[in-house]
């Protein structure tokens, strides 16, 4: 296993990556498993004349918070978080579970709740632009539920995360531009995809792992470590056909197959071959623009080298596109919702305005 400087990522994501300003106030958040993480990025804070809030959690917190409270105080706004917020100018994640599975017999419905209650949080971030940054984080329990070995997961997610970000954004770039005129997307696979949807006059962003203040000026406040993808928010009323995600996550849920129908924008069906019933009960109790479709992205970090059903990671696939419904108003959508779900689908093939990009997985740029 890549023995892996937790000090230098730190500082990376402090610097370049989040580019905290003297004076600035960044929450930080954890789990107490990947604390030495959290304290090296609080610290780094610190050093470039900035003042960290740290806030950790655990598995075990996480599920009795949900089981062990009553509805009504789950689904309430915390408006002193939403005041607190006006004096907050960043925040950096980690991903705080260790093994997600504990959260996968919990009640769809209380999860719901919950996120209905932080509504107003979301959009609070929104106004304000806070700044944020999501870090996922590599543990022997997901590498145990994902079915990858925990060396492999290991090694694949810190260099990716370690990547050329130099590299990475000129590629981006090029892909962008092959993007920023066009019109008609037209999304197929072996698998059944043929999905057209708009972009027109959507902005292309690339995901290089830097919120520079250009992004922010256009409203682009986030990024997720690791980072690799080129991405926007289609016309929300454009979607039309039918497409096939290879897998996805949810709460130690694998769910495998997923066929979904667009029509004028919306997801009106949807199956799965495997856990169809959790895809469903996440849609039938998240709350707003739940089942537009939110964006459309396309992976180039060259150090993923599988699909494990990491999102953070399985997006950033070359050769992988992914689609998202629900929430999308961070990077220049119009969709208002309790749910930003990002769906993958692995080695597709995609036109814009009939000018092949992508051929079954292969860039051709």
């Amino acid at each position: 296993m890549l023995k892996v400087d937790l000090e230098e990522i730190a500082e990376k994501v402090v610097n370049k990556c989040m580019l905290v300003k003297e004076g600035e106030v960044i929450l930080v958040n954890g789990g107490i498993h990947n604390f030495e993480l959290v304290e090296n990025i609080a610290v780094n804070i610190k050093k470039a004349g900035a003042f960290p809030v740290v806030m950790a959690r655990t598995d075990r917190l996480e599920q009795r918070s949900v089981n062990e409270v009553d509805m009504e105080y789950l689904e309430r706004t915390p408006e002193y978080y939403i005041r607190w917020l006006e004096d907050i100018d960043g925040m950096i994640s980690v991903d705080a579970m260790k093994d997600p599975r504990i959260l996968a017999t919990l009640p769809e419905e209380k999860i719901g709740a919950v996120r209905n209650g932080g509504r107003p949080v979301n959009n609070k971030f929104q106004e304000e632009k806070i700044r944020w940054t999501g870090i996922g984080y590599p543990t022997e329990e997901k590498a145990e539920m994902f079915g990858i070995d925990y060396g492999e997961f290991w090694d694949m997610f810190w260099k990716a995360l370690n990547t050329d970000y130099d590299t990475l954004r000129n590629n981006g770039e090029k892909l962008a531009g092959k993007l920023s005129t066009g019109n008609k997307v037209h999304i197929s696979s072996d698998n059944g995809t043929d999905l057209e949807f708009s972009i027109k006059d959507r902005h292309i962003l690339v995901d290089d792992g830097i919120i520079s203040p250009d992004d922010v000026a256009r409203g682009d406040i986030g990024n997720n470590l690791p980072c690799g993808e080129v991405f926007c928010a289609p016309l929300e009323n454009s979607a039309n056909g039918e497409a096939f995600f290879d897998l996805a996550f949810y709460r130690g849920n694998k769910i495998k197959g997923i066929h979904a129908v667009f029509k004028d924008g919306r997801m009106v069906e949807a199956s799965a071959e495997e856990n169809e019933e959790v895809f469903n009960q996440v849609l039938e109790n998240s709350q707003g623009d739940k089942d537009l479709i939110g964006e459309f992205g396309i992976g180039i970090n060259p150090e993923v080298k599988k699909a494990i059903g990491y999102t953070i990671t399985d997006e950033k696939i070359i050769g992988s596109i992914h689609i998202a419904i629900g929430e999308n108003r961070m990077f220049g959508g119009k969709n208002e919702s309790t749910l930003h779900w990002d769906l993958v689908m692995l080695d597709p093939s995609f036109q814009v305005d009939g000018k092949q990009i992508m051929d079954r997985g292969e860039h051709l740029i």
